[in-house]
């Protein structure tokens, strides 16, 4: 399942993917997810593919509804689809 966040401090938008947890606890011990992120404070055009960890999502960030996700950032992270094609 992919969720989204925003960022408290940077306003920057998260995709997280819940699946690749296990992975991370198994084979690195570590309570991570991947997800797609900006590796450049708040530039759309630097999204790239990063390990999470639960931790940093609870302190740092929110949960959000993926139509509270501009479109911008969708297409950059990857999740951008057109109304009507959900």
């Amino acid at each position: 399942m992919i969720l989204f966040y925003r960022e408290r401090g940077t306003g920057d938008f998260l995709a997280i993917d819940t699946a690749t947890n296990r992975y991370y606890l198994v084979n690195y011990g570590q309570d991570h997810f991947e997800g797609r992120a900006t590796a450049i404070e708040g530039q759309v055009g630097s999204v790239c593919t990063c390990g999470v960890s639960r931790e940093f999502l609870q302190v740092h960030c929110r949960r959000i509804a993926k139509r509270k996700v501009p479109r911008e950032w969708q297409k950059a992270i990857g999740f951008y689809t057109p109304r009507g094609h959900e």
